[in-house]
């Protein structure tokens, strides 16, 4: 049994794999809030590495249970859970998740680093815009998005390599009994 395949669990191992993922997701997300970023509001996003990998391995509905879950339980654990933050990154995932599941589903075959650059970049233009219509009602802001398209294509190019490095290099395998 191929731990990313879930079509033949059951109902209970579903939940449990996807506890796992979730788990790893959230513990990825709560270290890196430790790593000192260069800007307040930039984060490599490390977190999405294991979202990326389920979206690739075609576990859609998964990838996006751990995504949301991820932002939500890890901004509990980071204390920004009833602030702006969660919103931006919540807003931000469900943009770049969709965006990531376009360019799957369309016969370009994009790499995971290319899909992932397209999930960091729409990630930071989901948020920047939130920002300036919740926040900030400055157009001036907008001054922020060639910085913000630069981080997300450095952040999609190392998480995208980081998940095509796990998915190339981990053996899967798990017996089930």
């Amino acid at each position: 049994m191929n731990i990313l395949d879930f079509s033949e669990l059951t109902r209970q191992r579903y939940i449990v794999v996807l506890a796992f993922f979730t788990a790893c997701a959230v513990t990825v997300y709560i270290l890196e809030s430790f790593i000192p970023k260069p800007l307040p509001f930039m984060k490599l996003g490390l977190s999405n590495v294991v979202v990326l990998v389920l979206l690739m391995a075609g576990n859609l509905r998964s990838a996006f249970l751990v995504a949301l879950a991820k932002t939500l339980i890890g901004g509990m654990f980071t204390g920004t859970l009833i602030s702006p933050t969660t919103l931006l990154s919540g807003g931000g995932t469900i943009l770049s998740f969709f965006i990531m599941i376009l360019l799957l589903k369309l016969p370009l075959n994009f790499s995971i680093p290319g899909i992932s650059i397209a999930g960091a970049v729409s990630h930071n233009f989901a948020q920047i815009s939130l920002v300036r219509l919740f926040l900030i009602k400055e157009n001036s802001l907008f001054y922020l998005t060639p910085l913000l398209i630069l981080m997300g294509i450095v952040t999609g190019i190392i998480t995208g390599y980081l998940a095509k490095l796990f998915l190339d290099k981990m053996d899967f395998s798990l017996k089930m009994e």
